[in-house]
């Protein structure tokens, strides 16, 4: 933080020239300002636009066999979509019940399980699956799958839906 033109901005962009060329580390710079765009395009870096009217598409339910180093990758990716699903849902109790996590983790253990049966990348789940196998939850009588679900609705088939679509570039996450 700082007063406009003490160099917050001059700083930042020294500090990713300078881990661009000394280290072989990954670097993301989220930027709703377009302010680095110049600066990616001089180090050949890829801008990715998201946005509603956006070509690009990412999808946070990407996986691969090695996810995780090891450990279960199913577990991990349980885990980060639990922690998607709490920052979209967001309740007045401070996050999710543990009915509403039990019924998340039973869908991304089923979503995950399909896909590792044959692992194209056209069978790589995407939000959309998570949101049915959440609905398919509802109508066996799961009122916290249909809250769950009506809050991705959102972020599937509503006005940010950036995640409707099967991604056009792979960030890992």
């Amino acid at each position: 933080m700082g007063t406009p033109g003490s160099g917050k901005s001059f700083t930042a962009k020294r500090e990713i020239t300078n881990t661009f060329l000394v280290t072989d580390d990954d670097i993301i710079i989220v930027d709703p300002e377009g302010e680095y765009f110049p600066l990616v395009s001089r180090l050949e870096g890829q801008v990715i636009n998201l946005s509603q009217n956006s070509t690009d598409f990412v999808n946070p339910l990407d996986i691969h066999k090695d996810y995780g180093d090891g450990e279960d990758p199913i577990a991990l990716k349980s885990n980060f979509i639990l922690s998607l699903c709490e920052l979209v849902v967001g309740s007045k109790e401070g996050g999710l019940q543990p009915e509403e996590k039990s019924i998340i983790d039973r869908c991304v253990r089923k979503m995950y399980s399909i896909y590792f049966q044959d692992p194209k990348p056209e069978n790589m789940p995407i939000l959309e699956d998570l949101y049915n196998l959440l609905l398919e939850e509802a109508n066996k009588g799961k009122e916290a799958a249909n809250y769950i679900a009506s809050a991705l609705e959102l972020y599937v088939t509503g006005s940010l839906n950036v995640f409707r679509a099967y991604p056009t570039i792979t960030i890992p996450l």
